[in-house]
């Protein structure tokens, strides 16, 4: 709670909660609905569709985790990463309600391997602490 007291982070987690949960909610689109797929599908050459669609998954779960890293919200940063793995499942889980998609398990172990790499990009900022409280 230290960095609550002191004042100056405060004015951080809203920005960086605000542009972290819209890069959530546009993912979260991407992955349940087809016009993402289309687009994809449409930029890339046949052969490259597959390892350009899986590479995009683990940069952006990544992206997210390391970006998680960054918001100031101590000890409850664990919790962020517990979402993103839920939020992997749940995708895939959904996505076979989706017309055009399906959802695989291979790809929530993806999801999970850009996690990993997010998470060991970002060691130092998760392990961090700060008068004694992980910030």
């Amino acid at each position: 709670m230290a960095e609550w007291e002191n004042g100056a982070s405060r004015p951080k987690l809203p920005w960086r909660g605000l542009g972290w949960c819209l890069c959530v909610v546009l993912w979260t689109v991407a992955l349940l609905t087809t016009t993402t797929m289309r687009a994809g599908e449409a930029i890339t050459p046949t052969a490259l569709h597959f390892p350009a669609a899986k590479a995009l998954h683990v940069c952006v779960y990544a992206f997210l985790m390391a970006y998680a890293a960054w918001l100031p919200v101590g000890r409850w940063r664990w919790l962020l990463a517990a979402f993103l793995s839920l939020h992997a499942g749940g995708t895939e889980f959904f996505q076979q309600y989706v017309p055009g998609r399906h959802g695989a398990i291979q790809d929530v172990l993806i999801d999970h391997a850009g996690l990993l790499l997010g998470l060991t990009l970002s060691w130092k900022r998760w392990t961090q602490r700060s008068g004694g409280v992980f910030v």
